[in-house]
């Protein structure tokens, strides 16, 4: 059998550097990437469908949750009809190709629907869309 010398062991190559290395990059990207949420209210129930197709996505889409009592949630935060307002008027001179989905609680008044489409007509939204529960028939 043949006894190794210095020599023989400094030409191979450590890998345990390299798999240090590895693992840092590997928690670094872990760590430094943000993952995408959808946004989501749990106490809204959506209306329930049985046509229709999923969407496309688009460049930028602002989703506002109406709640039963009428209630606008953005973002899971509280909005008034004049913030909202500003909110979309921001987004559309940033992207003019902006979708607004509406997600109404099935229990809420067609009024605040209404006034939702109203304030996309006025700051020149053109694209909203209502989301909707499909169910299979």
């Amino acid at each position: 059998m043949k006894a190794l010398n210095q020599e023989e062991e400094r030409h191979g190559l450590s890998i345990a550097p390299l798999i240090d290395i590895v693992f840092l990059l590997l928690i670094f990207f872990l760590v430094a990437t943000t993952f995408y949420e959808v946004e989501k209210d749990i106490t809204i129930k959506l209306a329930e469908a049985t046509e229709g197709s999923d969407r496309e996505s688009t460049a930028e889409i602002v989703i506002v949750n109406v709640k039963e009592s009428g209630v606008l949630v953005v973002n899971e935060r509280v909005k008034t009809m004049e913030e909202l307002g500003t909110l979309l008027k921001e987004a559309r001179e940033e992207n003019p190709a902006v979708t607004v989905v509406v997600r109404c609680d099935r229990h809420a008044y067609h009024k605040h629907f209404v006034r939702i489409l109203d304030l996309c007509e006025k700051v020149g939204v053109g694209s909203v869309a209502v989301a909707i529960l499909q169910i299979d028939q």
